[in-house]
């Protein structure tokens, strides 16, 4: 591809430039990342696969005003965020461990789904993480799941940096206490 040397902003600036050409690399670039992270809010494959729907749909609508001095990633998980937190409100959450869908697998796994062995622990942590309340499950899959750092956390989230910090320390704290599995030898 043409655009595969361009970093995230400069594609974005590209794009800014020629009228949305180029916006198919940034879905190329995303689609695998933003369903899993949608999948992991939502635990419902086909609202997953809407919101990531929804979340290119808006960030194309809104390229332009996408600041290129800043990051990309940041701003892309942050539309997805939004989208996914709205569709939270919408439904109730009654997801049985027997609900809960595969993650997409992808060759950019994360450290965390790489040490996951096997089936059923991949889904009790996730069962774990979904019985933690909203605001440490954000953390823990931006953190664990998607491999974001806390300045990116931070931006996506719109919270301080430390208070990702102690989110995160909180809720790996209580899935410590209550997980069946021992967590220290995930995360």
């Amino acid at each position: 591809m043409r655009f595969s040397k361009y970093s995230d902003e400069e594609l974005v600036r590209y794009i800014q430039k020629n009228n949305g050409q180029g916006f198919e690399e940034i879905i190329e670039r995303y689609q695998k990342k933003l369903l899993r992270y949608a999948l992991n809010l939502c635990r419902d494959s086909e609202t997953a696969e809407d919101i990531v729907q929804d979340v290119f749909i808006a960030s194309y609508q809104n390229i332009n005003s996408f600041n290129v001095k800043r990051k990309f990633s940041p701003w892309i998980y942050r539309i997805a965020h939004n989208k996914a937190i709205n569709e939270l409100r919408k439904i109730k959450r009654t997801t049985s461990i027997d609900d809960i869908a595969e993650l997409p697998s992808s060759e950019d796994l994360s450290q965390v789904e790489k040490k996951l062995d096997n089936k059923r622990t991949k889904k009790i942590l996730i069962n774990d993480i979904a019985s933690l309340p909203l605001k440490y499950q954000e953390v823990i899959i931006l953190r664990f799941f998607e491999d974001k750092n806390y300045e990116e956390i931070s931006d996506i989230l719109k919270i301080p940096r430390n208070t990702v910090g102690v989110r995160i320390k909180r809720g790996l704290e209580r899935l410590r206490k209550d997980t069946k599995i021992n967590i220290k030898d995930i995360l």
